[in-house]
């Protein structure tokens, strides 16, 4: 699909509470931050398998993401994970600026993102911060960051947060 489509519903809900309660529409619950890396790593083959289906292009319904925009936004978050635990480890209290899911969704194309590609990305983006966590040990689960909104979350936390985004996206996607 080479057109833009419409957007998709814009999820305005604070998914924050997932960290702590888990999440009853997916199953999530909250997770060793430890072990982060083994579930994100869990999550690769996963992936590529939803990609390699016919259709993976394919939005269901006008206002939802095919599995391509669902596990290019999985891969984006993977990304952004390594890249703001590295900021925390450098910097109690590293500042993020809001990340919106589907502004990035347009501003990437992600609807016309090609399948293999991106398992292809998901699996690198996930080795690089694998490689990030691998470097978290002890006490640095409990380095800071700041939301845009300027609430502050750990390490931990925010492993907890995007790893249930990733693992909720698979369960939207049967995968």
């Amino acid at each position: 699909m080479d057109a833009t489509p419409p957007p998709a519903e814009h999820d305005t809900r604070d998914w924050t509470f997932v960290v702590d309660e888990g999440c009853p529409d997916c199953g999530y619950t909250p997770h060793d931050p430890a072990l982060t890396g083994e579930r994100l790593h869990a999550a690769v083959p996963r992936w590529a398998h939803v990609l390699q289906r016919a259709g993976a292009t394919e939005r269901p319904e006008p206002g939802v993401w095919s599995p391509v925009e669902y596990a290019s936004h999985s891969r984006d978050l993977t990304r952004v994970l390594g890249e703001r635990v590295t900021m925390m480890l450098a910097e109690e209290g590293a500042p993020f600026a809001d990340y919106d899911g589907e502004a990035e969704a347009v501003r990437q194309r992600f609807w016309a993102g090609d399948p293999q590609t991106v398992a292809r990305e998901i699996a690198a983006e996930t080795q690089r911060t694998v490689g990030v966590l691998d470097g978290v040990r002890g006490d640095t689960w409990e380095h800071t960051g700041l939301r845009g909104d300027g609430k502050p979350f750990t390490v931990a936390e925010l492993c907890r947060y995007l790893l249930h985004d990733i693992e909720h996206h698979l369960h939207d996607v049967d995968g």
